[in-house]
């Protein structure tokens, strides 16, 4: 039990210390700017192997073909953002309230300071 208690403080001040060191590299980033160009691009590359999908689950099984994880990936946000029609409402008869046709030339016209000095 101990060494369990162990072994979970390790990994937590593990993490704690990548974090760390994660916050000073982006501070030396916001510092150094692009002048430092070895480390701007290590800092991308990192971030894109980081990034990157390597594969994906295909009938329970693990799929890391590109040509089969590009169709997965499209399929999936197409099937996302298919437009349904039962889904959408129709606001037909709905009766929005609106503002006259002098208060929307005063909210779109110019803005004189004039006529902030009348106002207050």
């Amino acid at each position: 039990m101990e060494r369990r208690t162990l072994l979970a403080n390790l990994s937590k001040n593990l993490l704690k210390q990548e974090a760390i060191v994660h916050q000073k590299a982006s501070q030396k980033w916001l510092k150094q700017g692009d002048l430092n160009t070895n480390f701007f691009h290590s800092k991308v590359k990192w971030r894109r192997a980081r990034n990157k999908l390597h594969g994906v689950f295909v009938n329970d099984r693990w799929c890391e073909d590109k040509d089969v994880v590009k169709d997965k990936v499209i399929e999936f946000f197409e099937a996302r953002f298919v437009r349904n029609e039962f889904i959408q409402l129709k606001l037909d008869n709905v009766r929005f309230n609106s503002i006259t046709r002098e208060d929307n030339n005063m909210l779109v016209g110019d803005f004189f300071e004039e006529e902030i000095r009348e106002v207050v």
